[in-house]
């Protein structure tokens, strides 16, 4: 019996040390098994297996040793060491049964198998191990098995088409090379059992070494195919763990893609129920523009141009959401605005039984810009009818400071504090379908941001709600401010003495619209659709306008490049350039205008108001 002299001791140290991570990889192993495939919960049984064996092996050979049992040591053939060889084979079996199926499910897929094939297999190896007399017979027994299962094991883990280059591919060739150098020891230690003697292994022929050794080739061989395994593992782990970071990232994408689309269908829905009303007039009203009878004629044609401000006014307020910049900030009477905004909603006022109370003090001023500051108090000032019971009263107070602090008060049941952080977000609304579309408050914050004020909310004294919204712009008294411009007014400026303008924008309606009005005023207009054209005209053929409009958004060169080309090679032209767009609050657009400092009318535009504008950049040639 090789293990049971002194010179033997190292190896039977080793042996310990062996089962002692035999252990540890089958707690590793095991750790890992919960969710994991039905292979690694095969190598998990396999190390559990090799444990098991281990364990009884090691306390058999530890009880062999004088200097560990003392006098009354094991010996050979009798019934307590049959009984430690069972447990050692029936557990290798059980290690090599579980190695070559977690291999096979690994590289074949796993395929069922009857519960009591692993159990027959074990107990066969369990009476085998009863029978042996010696550990040398134990060897020779186990060896055929080994040797098979190695080779099986080696074959199916040949290289193959899909391997994935790496940790995965290191891992396969690790437990490759553990298993195939595991099959030639085995070979070896069978020869070597045969060439010393099964039963008088005292010789020591130069393959009988091996027997001497064979726990530490076998603790070597055990490492390198658990860390192979563990490799494999761990390559796994982290191609499903970026495969999953990458399910992560597409379905966050696809996410984003369904908050834009409902974003945009919010869009389109509200877009669609604030518009529609007014183009529902047009069309009820066009067919009475070729009406025979003048009052008929007269009544549609101001219908039509009404609804077609409304369609206007209703763009304005949607394109100011997001923008932070004041459209046009002139100094005008606050007392004045506040009474034409009651004024106006007084109907609506009376229809709900609303009483409206104004707190203004006489004379105030404010420089911003006029239409929106109106524009503002409609939306908050609607907002407190709405929430007003039958008989309430709205409070609207101006207050005068640093600040100019416009307060809305209602008597209604107040906004409630969860809702309060999502009140100005767009189309965000509590209201019932055909109250309103949750753009009010929205637009009520975007222009009041522009002026580089706030909105707050808060509960009214009493209860209700009070609406804030606080404008930091110079406030004064004065007797007669500067007018503000009458929106929709005529100009009547003229064209300078041989005025001549070009007309740049790839819609030919809207060309023939610009023209139309220009050449009644005494332009004298040529009209291009695209900023190539223009281009040529100015440089090829060296045509010379008094002024320039150009649309922004164009397909091709767009207005954009169509300044950087005027900036390049005619820098005079530009301050006598006018751009339109309808797209200023886009991010293109919005950069445009804060760096070029150009001049931009957004459309849709009336025609007197873009023409005077024409008009103040016009050159004389």
């Amino acid at each position: 019996m090789f293990f049971a002299d002194s010179i033997g001791f190292f190896a039977l140290v080793c042996l310990v040390i062996q089962c002692g991570l035999a252990w540890i990889f089958a707690a590793f192993l095991g750790s890992l098994t919960p969710g994991r495939g039905v292979w690694l919960r095969s190598m998990f049984t396999a190390f559990v297996g090799l444990g098991i064996g281990l364990t009884a092996v090691s306390v058999r050979f530890l009880l062999a040793h004088v200097n560990v049992a003392g006098p009354d040591t094991l010996v050979e053939g009798t019934t307590q060491t049959r009984a430690f060889y069972a447990v050692y084979v029936a557990g290798k079996v059980l290690f090599y049964w579980g190695l070559v199926r977690g291999v096979g499910g690994w590289r074949r897929g796993v395929r069922p198998i009857a519960p009591w094939v692993p159990l027959a297999t074990v107990g066969i190896g369990a009476v085998v191990g009863a029978l042996v007399p010696t550990i040398e017979w134990v060897l020779l027994a186990q060896a055929p098995v080994v040797v098979g299962c190695c080779v099986v094991a080696v074959g199916w883990l040949r290289p193959r088409a899909g391997d994935r280059e790496g940790g995965g591919d290191v891992g396969r060739r690790t437990v490759r090379a553990a298993l195939a150098a595991m099959g030639v020891a085995w070979v070896l230690y069978a020869i070597a059992t045969l060439d010393a003697g099964p039963s008088a292994p005292l010789r020591l022929p130069p393959l009988g070494y091996l027997l001497r050794v064979n726990s530490l080739i076998d603790l070597v061989l055990q490492v390198l195919l658990a860390s192979g395994v563990i490799i494999a593992v761990m390559a796994e782990a982290t191609r499903r763990s970026g495969e999953a970071l990458d399910e992560r990232d597409r379905l966050q994408r696809q996410l984003e893609r369904d908050d834009k689309l409902r974003a945009t269908a919010t869009l389109v829905s509200g877009v669609a129920h604030e518009i529609n009303n007014p183009l529902t007039a047009i069309l009820g009203f066009v067919d009475g523009l070729s009406d025979p009878e003048p009052a008929v004629r007269d009544h549609a044609v101001s219908v039509v141009r009404e609804q077609a401000l409304r369609c206007r006014s209703i763009v304005q307020r949607m394109s100011v959401i997001g923008r932070r910049r004041a459209l046009n900030p002139v100094r005008f009477h606050v007392g004045e605005a506040v009474e034409r905004v009651v004024r106006g909603l007084a109907p609506q006022c009376e229809l709900a039984s609303v009483q409206v109370r104004l707190d203004v003090p006489v004379g105030a001023s404010l420089v911003a810009d006029a239409t929106g500051f109106e524009q503002v108090l409609v939306n908050l000032l609607t907002n407190a009818v709405h929430a007003s019971p039958r008989g309430g009263l709205v409070d609207v107070r101006i207050e005068l400071g640093s600040q100019l602090r416009m307060v809305v008060r209602d008597r209604g049941p107040g906004v409630p504090e969860e809702t309060r952080a999502r009140i100005f977000e767009p189309f965000w609304t509590t209201k019932s379908v055909g109250l309103g579309t949750g753009l009010g408050l929205a637009v009520v914050e975007a222009i009041v941001g522009s002026h580089g004020g706030h909105v707050e909310v808060a509960d009214a004294p009493g209860g209700g709600a009070a609406f804030t919204a606080s404008w930091p712009c110079p406030t004064a008294s004065l007797d007669d401010p500067a007018p503000a411009s009458v929106p929709g007014g005529e100009d009547r400026a003229t064209a300078p003495r041989g005025g001549r303008l070009l007309v740049v924008d790839d819609e030919v309606m809207v060309r023939q619209a610009i023209r139309r009005f220009a050449e009644r005023q005494g332009w004298q207009v040529t009209d291009v659709g695209s900023a190539e054209e223009a281009l040529g005209r100015i440089f090829d053929d060296g045509d010379e306008f008094s002024a320039i409009v150009c649309d922004l958004r164009m397909p091709g060169l767009s207005g954009i490049g169509f300044h950087d080309e005027l900036r390049r090679r005619a820098p005079e032209l530009l301050s006598h350039t006018l751009f339109v767009t309808g797209d200023l609050a886009s991010p293109e657009a919005a950069s445009f205008a804060a760096e070029s400092q150009a001049t931009i009318v957004t459309k849709p535009f009336l025609m007197p108001d873009l023409v005077r504008r024409i008009r103040e950049v016009a050159r004389t040639i």
